[in-house]
């Protein structure tokens, strides 16, 4: 049998038939059942159940757990940090792991774990000649600080940039967990070619990357003053210093952002700074670029989103991914003004 550790949502799951030969048991404690075809329920009730319900292909099972969710309420209630929210995460990944490794059945053929929730249960598997297939769907924590820390020497006024750190023990267990892993699937050019360079043999590691069928679509025209979208949270680590000095320079373009915890009030009062609507980030209506200069690793939605709609990329390998982009190294304002001006004379 087949094993899938889903200790949260997450979109690889959504793959799980691509990513399985066969059928499998997925252990989602978060997971709902799908909702029955009868009785009225509100439109938000009905979305908010679907986003918990998990599909899986003919022959998989999911297992959630009664109650979860009252464990996620209580963890978002003490975690009033976005530090701190991570930390809880990782450790509802390492205590889901633990209980699974107890559990785990003498028939198991393969078992499947995300970053930070694998190490017991690949201990245990490992044992039983079971196969263990890591999916990196979190940055590598010892790049992550490593660029951290160059982001914050070029600015040293973001405080944010010197406190957001994993713990070491997070940083050890994410390594062990690559040598215990026979296989290990990867969201991004940067990890792949990280883990190559650390020893990790090619035949190993795998791309995590489901593009589109179809060829994207000419990006919508539409009139009046350049918009570019800021992926993800508009911090520092994510390149908003870069992107504002954009503005400065360029002053036919404004920007649109999503605020978040760490985010510096000054910057919002930018006259060409506008808070993005969650209908734009849904449907990237008027955005004519997706700007993506992070410092550190990221998977970012909006990319995917872009790419779907032909709206052009301009990024950094630390948030490319798979993606294809327009790429400008790090922390370079005249690399971005030029692929902007690039843009703007088609």
């Amino acid at each position: 049998m087949n094993l899938v550790l889903a200790p949260e949502p997450a979109p690889w799951l959504s793959h799980l038939a691509s990513l399985l030969t066969r059928e499998a048991e997925v252990l989602a404690p978060w997971a709902l059942p799908r909702l029955p075809d009868w009785g009225p329920l509100p439109t938000r009730l009905r979305h908010a159940w679907t986003r918990r319900t998990l599909p899986v292909p003919e022959g998989f099972r999911v297992w959630g757990l009664p109650g979860w969710g009252a464990v996620e309420a209580g963890m978002r209630v003490a975690a009033r940090s976005t530090a701190a929210t991570l930390q809880a995460r990782f450790t509802l990944r390492k205590r889901w792991a633990q209980a699974a490794s107890a559990l785990l059945p003498a028939s198991v053929e393969t078992v499947l774990a995300p970053a930070l929730g694998a190490r017991e249960v690949f201990a245990v598997a490992r044992r039983r000649g079971a196969r263990c297939v890591l999916v990196e769907d979190l940055p590598s924590l010892r790049a992550l600080h490593a660029d951290l820390d160059a982001a914050a020497a070029r600015h040293p006024e973001e405080a944010f940039l010197r406190n957001h750190r994993a713990s070491a023990e997070d940083v050890a267990r994410q390594e062990a967990e690559r040598v215990l892993a026979d296989e290990i699937w990867v969201r991004g050019e940067l990890a792949l070619e990280r883990l190559r360079l650390a020893g990790h043999a090619p035949e190993k590691l795998r791309r995590l990357h489901f593009p589109s069928d179809r060829e994207p679509p000419q990006a919508p025209q539409h009139h009046g003053p350049h918009v570019a979208l800021l992926a993800g949270p508009a911090l520092a680590r994510g390149g908003l210093r870069e992107a504002l000095a954009v503005l400065d320079e360029r002053p036919q373009w404004s920007l649109w952002v999503r605020p978040a915890e760490g985010t510096d009030p000054r910057h919002l009062n930018h006259p060409r700074v506008r808070k993005v609507t969650a209908q734009v980030q849904r449907t990237l209506q008027q955005v004519d670029v997706v700007l993506a200069p992070a410092w550190c690793e990221s998977h970012l939605s909006e990319l995917a989103q872009a790419r779907e709609q032909g709206i052009p990329i301009i990024a950094t390998d630390r948030a490319a991914g798979f993606w294809p982009c327009r790429a400008i190294p790090r922390g370079d304002v005249p690399a971005l003004i030029a692929e902007l001006d690039a843009l703007t004379a088609r």
